[in-house]
């Protein structure tokens, strides 16, 4: 079992930054919390969720290998924030979040699947997200497919 530590992930700016995401804990589901605090305010800070639900103890006889599968969740959260304006007396009013941008994934994992499936699986991930002809553009450009 890994150790729970900080997440240190670079941004996707063009000289990226790196974003050390520090371990909130886990919520009253199970969800692990992650929080890159270098927003300016904490309401803009960067949040990532990773969930691991394994399958309870099978069954007598009413299990089937469909419903025993491992299930990893992650998501992260990304505020942009904005300033309305002034208010009558000069002030600068607090930042409000105007948008949360999000990006989820859920792993499905048969108990039967061996490690190397696993780790199939990781690669064909990992290599479609870092893909710059084919999924980048639809991700940056919101360029679909012809």
């Amino acid at each position: 079992m890994p150790a729970i530590g900080n997440i240190v992930l670079n941004d996707g700016q063009a000289t990226p930054v790196a974003h050390t995401f520090i371990p909130l804990g886990p919520d009253k589901n199970g969800v692990w919390w992650f929080e890159d605090q270098s927003a300016s305010a904490p309401i803009g800070n960067f949040r990532l969720s990773i969930q691991l639900v394994r399958p309870g103890p099978p069954a007598a006889r009413t299990a089937s290998s469909q419903e025993r599968v491992s299930r990893v969740k992650w998501a992260f959260h990304t505020p942009g924030l904005e300033t309305l304006g002034t208010n009558d007396s000069g002030l600068i009013p607090p930042s409000t979040v105007a948008y949360i941008g999000r990006s989820q994934g859920e792993y499905i994992l048969p108990e039967r699947m061996p490690a190397a499936g696993r780790n199939d699986l990781l690669a064909f991930t990992s290599g479609l997200t870092a893909h710059t002809g084919l999924f980048h553009p639809l991700i940056k450009l919101l360029q679909p497919y012809y």
